[in-house]
């Protein structure tokens, strides 16, 4: 077989065992192996291999995961979400569909500090979803509008996704971070609008809304500053000290993580919870640096291969038009978002995708963002949509009809929202380009 046939076969074979269920990092390494090994022998692949493992766990650019993961992971067990909950709460009583306003806008400063998509919304669901429910919210509405807000966790920076795409592709994370935040702001603010329209159509009811407390309006925003005021320090101080040129990114992460570690002790979370947090931390980072070693791996076959090359010129001679490209990227990226969690997907495609990208001319910094609100898209699409089996998971009993039937209109929204991204990238790249 020629380099290039083994290209094709080690993509073919990626996929199989992908469905067949392997984890996504182990599949990419025994692949990659395989696939090296076939072009240029075994002897010469072990050395790959050994290198692209040691070089991958000792990247100093690579520190930041843990503690960036760290500090999410230490302060969802901090209490909080139900601060950030009840916080956005006092914004929005009296509202139609205002506890589900309100837990949008938890998730969405929940993600400052998170970063993941499935645990903000698991997290969110455990924290605002039985509030609702007592409250005879339609099922529909509350955890469709949970299931969405969870995807703001890997655009709002700090995103680990985001993060990702930066190392992989050799572009600056601070510019990434900076990129992702006016098209989070829009991914809120059409989520917000969706809302407010569909409580009218699924809870009409006005009964089932809180309302206003009694309380005088400089009270109820002293107490939303009060609860809103951990994430708020934690967000400021990472992302003021990055882009005041006082910290690297990997001092950001350090300084969030250590924040992080005082404020759960502060609130005197139970050394059983800490412990979690560190184990959870280790295991996601076993996970990620595993696949990590895998692109590396199999970037090499990519790489000998010349599959990259010869899908550029595939296209290049296919008559499609660069915009036609970038439509059948993002359509994969939809369908693979559906059965695989989004940064697996971000570190297997972008290595294929990315020259393609550049070959067509378009800005790389824009493309990432593009790439994660489509990444974003797939995790809430039915029938497999990731957020919406987290969702399941965490409100206990909800049937995954109800979550899929709520979660359309949000569907439907970003599709809009992606729509804009592309006509408009200049919301992506405008605060990057005043930095």
């Amino acid at each position: 077989m020629t380099p290039l046939l083994i290209g094709y076969a080690c993509i073919a074979a990626m996929f199989v065992i992908l469905i067949l269920g392997a984890p996504i990092g182990l599949a990419m390494v025994t692949v990659g192996f395989v696939g090296f090994s076939a072009i240029i022998g075994m002897t010469p692949a072990l050395a790959v291999l050994k290198t692209a493992t040691f070089e991958t766990i000792t990247n100093y650019s690579y520190t930041l995961i843990p503690l960036f993961l760290l500090m999410g992971n230490l302060i969802s067990r901090s209490g909080v979400a139900t601060d950030l909950f009840r916080g956005a709460l006092q914004l929005t009583r009296g509202w139609s569909g205002g506890l589900a306003a309100a837990g949008m806008t938890a998730s969405a400063i929940f993600s400052t500090v998170s970063g993941s998509s499935l645990a903000t919304a698991s997290t969110m669901t455990r924290v605002a979803y039985p509030e609702m429910k007592a409250h005879g919210y339609d099922p529909r509405l509350a955890t469709g509008s949970l299931a969405a807000g969870g995807t703001l966790g890997i655009l709002i920076p700090p995103s680990i996704a985001l993060m990702l795409y930066a190392l992989i592709t050799e572009q600056s994370v601070g510019t990434m971070f900076l990129a992702g935040i006016l098209p989070g702001i829009l991914a809120f603010v059409l989520y917000i609008v969706t809302i407010l329209i569909m409580s009218r159509i699924w809870t009409p009811d006005p009964t089932v809304v809180p309302a206003p407390e009694v309380e005088t309006r400089p009270a109820r925003r002293f107490e939303t500053l009060r609860l809103f005021a951990p994430a708020i320090v934690l967000f400021g101080l990472v992302m003021g000290g990055l882009y005041g040129n006082f910290f690297t990114p990997t001092e950001a992460g350090g300084v969030g993580a250590a924040l992080s570690l005082v404020f759960a002790l502060w609130r005197r979370v139970p050394r059983a919870e800490l412990v979690a947090a560190f184990v959870e931390t280790i295991v996601t980072c076993g996970s990620i640096f595993l696949i990590l070693i895998g692109a590396e791996v199999f970037g090499f076959v990519l790489s000998t291969s010349q599959l990259s090359n010869a899908l550029v010129d595939f296209l290049g001679s296919s008559g499609f038009g660069s915009w036609e490209v970038l439509l059948v990227i993002l359509v994969f990226y939809v369908i693979l978002g559906c059965f695989m969690e989004s940064l697996a997907m971000i570190l297997l495609t972008v290595p294929i995708f990315f020259p393609v990208i550049l070959a067509n001319g378009f800005d790389p910094i824009w493309f990432g963002v593009i790439a994660v609100v489509t990444v974003e898209l797939g995790m809430i699409t039915p029938p497999v949509g990731m957020n919406l089996f987290m969702v399941k998971s965490a409100s206990q009993g909800t049937k995954l009809s109800t979550i899929m039937t709520g979660v359309i209109p949000f569907v439907i929204t970003d599709v809009i929202r992606l729509g804009i991204l592309l006509a408009f990238p200049a919301i992506s790249l405008l605060l990057t380009g005043r930095l």
